[in-house]
């Protein structure tokens, strides 16, 4: 059984140089509302699947949290039932954290969105452009600029960007980017927010490119001033040779100035080796397309290097943990690795000469994605009963007693969800499934939006004592997919896990935003971790 574990116990370790993961089991919006700085956020509905990847190490120490305990005691039941020994959960949850006085913290990403804003004010600060003014530019010169949005292809394709701007995400730009400085026009960068436009305009600076610009809070600051964006995005065109060549010799300079370690295949081999004892996390910061159809490190997680300094908390959770970047020849993981050590991570380093030096050495890449299985799904998934589609609609028309239970988030539900059926959160599962099944009399249906929570669902309510408990093959998405109509709304239920993205604040909450984000540098419980490690 997990043992609990002490606000004040918990507040030495975070202090302190040992190695251990802060977890938060609740959804994302209550997350963002207030938690530990720090903590990594991994739902209870989708523990089994995230946890693999995040802490592979089982005997790594694991803290656990909630608001009150409750979830995170389940949760806990659940690791050490997969052969996580070391479990513990803080006593009281974060109500106790709160009454004894140590400080919350809004917000997700808050020690990449923290730093940021430390480099955006550092020295003579990041040059800056407003959205009106760079668009009297536009009009005024309208070949005098090149726009570059710096987020994932995926993100930019669901929101669009600055019209006529390219796509060249995160540590891709440095390689590209000596081909636009010759060009003599105006370097304009942008993201969603402020972060990644930040730190991509400070490391181009920090290369010695002139006449770079950051795009003041990013497309949402562009929709603030009352200006379009446009839906499709163009990728920036391959580097040239002599483009890669500069950032290559940029980055070696990099590397020398910062110290930044430099590994060979060897003691690349052995750090792995004693990965059994020690937690190591090798990143992969090449594209996705890069990871999988030109291949990778077995066990190498693929991070492209903007996302992995915006997203550290939900990259590398287990602080202390020894972090390895590769990418194709080590430029990209070099520049990852200088602003993971400016943060404050401790035991960087990068694998010289990156996937081809491996390969060199007579070791054969991975193709295809890495995917960790979740845990014990591969057995419950072999247990449990399965209804297909077909089968489901007949009975519904029929009407035969059949209760449907849709485990999705409130979000994903409301999007759409098999007519009559009532949500029962997964993450709540056991708190709510008497009020929501009732006495358990009739057949039940589980069904959703992703395909390992319904089994996991399904597996908790057998061991609830529900008799006749099935899953819908497929999920909603076969629902939909075989033409049968859906319902949309919540129907009642509680939007208790609804998360709002950054992309889709309206005016007010835009404006809230950008105040709090860009008071963190003059406010305590933001800024203590950086003094801690000496960084401010």
């Amino acid at each position: 059984m997990a043992e609990p574990i002490s606000a004040p116990e918990l507040n030495r370790l975070l202090t302190s140089d040992e190695p251990f993961a802060l977890i938060d089991v609740r959804e994302r919006n209550e997350y963002e509302q207030g938690h530990i700085f720090g903590a990594t956020q991994v739902a209870r509905r989708s523990l089994e699947v995230r946890i693999p990847l995040l802490i592979p190490l089982r005997d790594t120490k694991i803290v656990l949290y909630d608001d009150d305990g409750q979830r995170a005691g389940l949760a806990a039941a659940t690791l050490e039932r997969h052969g996580y020994a070391n479990v513990h959960t803080l006593a009281g949850g974060l109500g106790a954290w709160d009454k004894t006085g140590f400080p919350l913290v809004e917000g997700v990403h808050v020690l990449s969105k923290a730093f940021g804003e430390i480099v955006a004010e550092a020295d003579d600060g990041v040059p800056a452009i407003s959205p009106a003014a760079l668009k009297a530019d536009l009009e005024a010169d309208p070949g005098g600029h090149v726009i570059i949005e710096v987020r994932p292809p995926g993100e930019v394709a669901k929101t669009g960007s600055i019209p006529g701007a390219i796509n060249i995400p995160g540590v891709e730009l440095p390689l590209a980017v000596a081909d636009y400085a010759a060009t003599g026009r105006k370097i304009i960068i942008t993201c969603a927010g402020r972060t990644r436009g930040i730190i991509a305009t400070a490391t181009l600076k920090k290369m010695g490119v002139a006449n770079v610009f950051d795009l003041t809070n990013g497309t949402l600051g562009w929709r603030l001033a009352g200006y379009d964006l446009e839906r499709d995005i163009p990728p920036g065109p391959a580097p040239s040779a002599v483009s890669r060549k500069a950032a290559d010799n940029f980055a070696t300079r990099l590397a020398a100035a910062e110290n930044i370690p430099l590994i060979s295949a060897e003691r690349f081999a052995a750090l792995r080796g004693r990965a059994a004892a020690r937690p190591l996390y090798v990143l992969d910061v090449r594209s996705e397309a890069e990871y999988a159809y030109i291949g990778h490190i077995p066990g190498a997680i693929s991070v492209p290097g903007g996302q992995a300094i915006q997203n550290t908390d939900d990259v590398v959770p287990v602080r202390q943990a020894d972090i390895v970047f590769v990418c194709d020849n080590g430029t990209r993981s070099v520049i990852t690795a200088y602003w993971y050590r400016r943060m404050g991570f401790a035991n960087v380093s990068v694998l010289a000469g990156g996937l081809a030096a491996w390969l060199g050495d007579g070791n054969k890449p991975e193709l295809g994605r890495d995917e960790q299985a979740p845990l014990g799904f591969g057995a419950l998934s072999r247990r449990v009963g399965w209804i297909a589609v077909p089968e489901l609609k007949s009975l519904l028309d029929e009407g035969a007693t059949a209760l449907v239970i849709d485990v999705s988030d409130s979000k994903s539900f409301a999007g759409g969800h098999i007519p009559g059926a009532r949500r029962l959160p997964r993450g709540r599962l056991e708190q709510q499934a008497a009020a929501t099944i009732g006495d358990g009399r009739e057949p039940l249906i589980v069904t959703g939006n992703d395909r390992y929570a319904l089994v996991f669902a399904a597996g908790t309510l057998a061991e609830l004592g529900y008799a006749g408990v099935r899953v819908l093959d497929g999920g909603n998405e076969a629902w939909r997919q075989a033409g049968y109509a859906c319902a949309h709304g919540l129907e009642g239920t509680t939007p208790d896990d609804w998360h709002v993205h950054l992309t889709e604040y309206g005016v007010e909450e835009a404006v809230r935003y950008f105040a709090w984000e860009e008071s963190l540098t003059r406010r305590p419980e933001y800024m203590s971790y950086f003094r801690r490690k000496g960084i401010i």
